[in-house]
């Protein structure tokens, strides 16, 4: 470090990490902190020494008598003073944390990752400012050496790199690499293609493209062109799983170095598995100062979902167009990218070229990294972790629990009891076709169960025996009883105060409009139950689940309970949605008024309950959302299909439609969880229930439904519907670990390629058994589809219009299978 001088920055920390350095007596840790200032530079900022540690009780003291533990002003949960052990190097930690357990003694954040813990106990949530002594650097343009480190709230601006490869299948050789950068970080745009030319003269004059006569010269261009870019973020479709992991094994292939880092640290390709901390983690990429972030996860991630999550299928639906080269199978991509290789070898570097900038554009159009970074700077975890659940609480419980001077466990110590919470709850759905219905919401009720009845895990006060026969138990001067006897602190707790912060973030990114923002606070505050019911947190357990979700069938059925003594009828409820029958003769606009109305009194009536039986302010929210004029509940399939049978009809939950309306009367068609919306049902099941709610919404007379039923199985037994009998379902492993059973799709698959067989599988049912769609050498079985996608869709409709479907056509046409 050499030019050292004082220097003050902002800046984001793209990677964080600790090190090993040295040999025998001179082996010691480093922490390391690598990112983009706000000037553009890059940094590291360096903590050397650096001592990883753990906690143990007091009373174990004497067991850790060797290793030098040394007071601590913090405590357990329950209360017990510990001693911090400190060690040279992570693996000292570990071996010691190893030992320890196998001796029963109890140890507190040995698996919470050194550089995580650092941040916690400092409050600094990706961006942080930096001041000390610093100099230049030989892979960065700063670094500082043992700083100081304080939270900032600066907003990262980094350059994003998007990379995509070409190769041939049948050696492995990497053909081309696209590089794309736009204008939206601190490099210059790029966009160029490093290639491996056939015959150089053929691309002599192409912009952009950059030649190469072998492999190996190829290779060693990108990682000196990746460097000089100097991306904080690379990218692509699939760019963990592919790309980075075809380069890594031909740079292996070449005894090449992985040379693409912001240190002399070459690059390294980890699989999947378990990490050094004990946790499960998928395929990525060790990139020291830089971070590879797939967009194919990302787009997991987000709010939209798609049909299938292949780059040209994301493109075509968020950009409104493709790849340059589409085919319908992978083997026919293959030979058509082969040809161009050979043939036309400008037009195969701009199919490369194009890969890379659509998934910029994608990421731009979608604002996912945008998300990405943004809950990274909320929950103070690492890019390549953003999206986990379960490390971003426990990031921000160990941060508050620290700011009152306690300890979180190690996971596995100070285990709440496991087992299964109850889920929420379900008011029977009525079957049937309704006029004007008010759809009732909780808003965020599992957070607001949590704000309000102080459920948290420091908060924990053990089991009691509570709620007997529905009753709520008497108030208690200390604690909150939950309905499944889960008692509570009522002071105030850590989780609560927590969910508090967010919401208030939350309603004030909506009053500003910010949407990414909004919807980053809304996934947070949700996940915060889930992680409670995970056995994979530290925190969690049954007692905690259970509170929530018991306060959430409680809180449900006093709510319809409420709505009943108001002479209402409460056709449905699901966890925090109540669906209630309105005066049928009402105007939409009278239909909202009254909605709003009911709303402010049931909330005041929760409000008051709430005071008078637990003694705690209520943070619960019934909201008022929508009229359906028309509404539809489907029966469970197979009950009761005719007035003989002795089966009672019994409505079907998760699942109905509706005309929605807007206060002017405007109205629009709603699905809901039926098999128009379910990716496993064909398009021609899903189209046929439109048309037929379409119908019984508009009060079609039943002619015109029995004749469009004729209508849509002539078109299918003629062959007029065969593009829409194709099913699609993905694989959840191999095709020969399909031992136990191999439903359709699986059949499907084996009929397939190898390279064929990632992502959906479309196929078709055919006389000889399923068979790809891109594959069929069978007749369609044309029965099948009448019995198992137009019947089930057609019966329950055509019951509660009073009509029988046995009737609408003669047996020979297969409708008596109905």
């Amino acid at each position: 470090m050499g030019n050292a001088q004082h220097v003050a920055i902002d800046g984001f920390i793209v990677h964080r990490f600790v090190q090993t350095v040295g040999h025998g007596q001179t082996r010691r840790s480093r922490l390391a902190l690598l990112g983009r200032a706000a000037d553009g530079r890059t940094f590291a900022a360096v903590l050397e020494p650096f001592r990883p540690s753990c906690f143990v009780r007091n009373s174990d003291r004497e067991a850790v008598a060797d290793l030098g533990p040394t007071p601590e002003d913090r405590t357990t949960i329950d209360g017990e003073p510990v001693q911090r052990v400190t060690f040279g190097s992570l693996r000292e930690l570990r071996n010691a944390a190893d030992r320890l357990r196998s001796e029963g003694v109890r140890t507190y954040e040995a698996d919470v990752a050194p550089a995580d813990a650092l941040l916690i106990d400092r409050n600094i949530h990706g961006s942080v400012h930096i001041e000390g002594a610093a100099g230049s650097g030989s892979h960065v343009d700063l670094v500082f050496l043992n700083p100081q480190l304080t939270p900032s709230e600066w907003e990262p601006r980094l350059t994003v790199l998007s990379l995509d490869i070409e190769t041939d299948p049948t050696t492995d050789r990497i053909l081309a690499v696209g590089l794309v950068v736009d204008d939206s970080g601190w490099s210059s745009p790029v966009s160029e293609v490093h290639f491996l030319a056939p015959e150089p003269s053929a691309v002599a004059n192409a912009a952009s493209i950059v030649l190469y006569d072998d492999e190996a010269s190829l290779l060693s261009g990108v990682m000196q062109r990746i460097t000089a870019i100097d991306p904080d973020i690379v990218t692509g479709w699939n760019v963990i799983d592919f790309d980075m992991a075809v380069i890594g094994r031909r740079l292996e292939h070449h005894r090449i170095p992985f040379t693409i880092a912001r240190s002399d640290e070459p690059a390294r390709v980890l699989p999947a598995g378990t990490n050094e901390f004990g946790r499960r983690q998928n395929a990525g990429i060790s990139c020291q100062g830089r971070q590879v972030v797939d967009a194919l996860r990302l787009v997991r991630y987000g709010p939209e979902r798609f049909e299938d999550r292949k780059l040209g299928s994301v493109a075509h639906a968020v950009l409104g167009e493709g790849k340059a080269v589409e085919a319908a199978t992978s083997a026919e991509k293959i030979q058509t990218l082969l040809a161009l290789y050979r043939d036309d070898p400008v037009a195969f570097c701009d199919y490369c070229r194009k890969d890379a900038e659509l998934v910029l554009r994608i990421l731009d159009a979608t604002g996912l990294l945008q998300l990405t970074l943004r809950r990274c700077r909320l929950t103070g975890i690492g890019m390549s972790r953003a999206w986990t659940s379960i490390p971003a609480f426990e990031f921000l419980y160990l941060e508050a629990m620290h700011a009152r001077g306690l300890v979180g466990p190690t996971r596995g110590v100070d285990r709440l009891p496991a087992g299964d919470a109850p889920g929420g709850a379900i008011i029977t759905p009525q079957p049937g076709l309704f006029r004007n219905v008010l759809v009732f919401d909780f808003k965020s009720l599992y957070p607001s169960i949590i704000r309000t009845f102080g459920i948290d895990p420091v908060g924990y006060r053990g089991m009691t025996s509570a709620y007997r026969d529905g009753q709520a138990p008497p108030p208690d001067a200390q604690t909150i009883t939950a309905p499944n006897g889960a008692r509570f602190t009522r002071e105030q707790s850590i989780l609560p105060v927590l969910l508090d912060r967010f919401w208030e973030s939350r309603d004030a990114a909506k009053r500003r409009n910010d949407d990414v923002a909004s919807f980053v606070y809304k996934i947070i505050m949700n996940s915060f139950y889930g992680v409670l019911g995970t056995s994979g947190c530290r925190f969690a357990g049954a007692p905690l689940a259970g509170a929530i979700t018991g306060f959430g069938q409680y809180i449900l059925y006093w709510a319809r309970d409420r709505l009943e003594e108001r002479g209402l009828r409460v056709l449905y409820g699901d966890t925090d949605s109540l669906f209630v029958s309105g005066d049928p003769d009402a105007t939409a606009d009278t239909l909202f008024d009254s909605g709003s109305a009911i709303c402010t009194e049931v909330n005041r009536q929760l409000a008051q309950f709430v005071a008078t039986t637990f003694q705690v302010e209520s943070r619960l929210e019934l909201e008022f959302e929508k009229v359906y004029r028309r509404f539809y509940l489907p029966r469970v399939r197979h009950s009761a299909a005719d007035a003989d049978a002795l089966e009672e009809v019994r409505g079907r939950a998760k699942g109905y439609a509706g005309l929605a309306a807007d206060a002017a009367g405007a109205t629009a068609l709603e699905i809901k969880g039926m098999e128009a919306v379910r990716s496993d049902w064909t398009e021609a099941a899903s189209d046929l229930q439109r048309e037929l709610l379409v119908l019984m919404f508009a009060d079609a007379d039943t002619a015109a439904v029995v004749d469009h039923i004729r209508a849509t199985t002539v078109e299918l037994q003629q062959g007029a519907l065969d593009e829409k009998l194709v099913y699609s379902r993905r694989l959840r492993k191999q095709v020969e670990a399909y031992t136990a059973s191999r439903p359709p799709h699986v059949q499907a698959a084996a009929l397939l390629p190898a390279s064929e067989r990632d992502g959906p599988i479309r196929y078709l049912i055919t006389t000889a058994g399923p068979q790809p769609a891109a594959h069929r050498s069978a007749p369609i079985d044309y029965a099948h589809y009448l019995t198992r996608q137009i019947a089930p869709i057609a019966e329950p409709i055509c019951e509660v219009l009073g009509i029988s479907v046995r009737e609408i056509l003669d047996p020979s046409q297969q409708l008596s299978l109905f």
